[in-house]
């Protein structure tokens, strides 16, 4: 595990240490937490932009269509 130090004005720093109480977990605790979800999303992110790269837009238009008709039909 590494040690970084991070530098943020006071009012976001309060604000990180209020949610961190609230959660009941350390500010570490807390960044680690973000620091995964923001490196998941990108991830996710950099998938869908590769298979866009390599895919059919004719193919993810007819997926798209399909799933707007299922969630049509199944909000009923």
């Amino acid at each position: 595990m590494r040690t970084i130090t991070l530098r943020l004005p006071d009012d976001l720093h309060q604000g990180i240490k209020l949610l961190a109480t609230e959660r009941k977990v350390s500010i570490s605790k807390l960044y680690e937490e973000l620091s995964a979800v923001l490196l998941h999303g990108y991830d996710a992110e950099m998938r869908f932009r590769t298979r866009v790269a390599d895919g059919s837009p004719k193919k993810g238009l007819a997926i798209l269509d399909k799933l707007d008709k299922h969630y049509v039909e199944n909000r009923k």
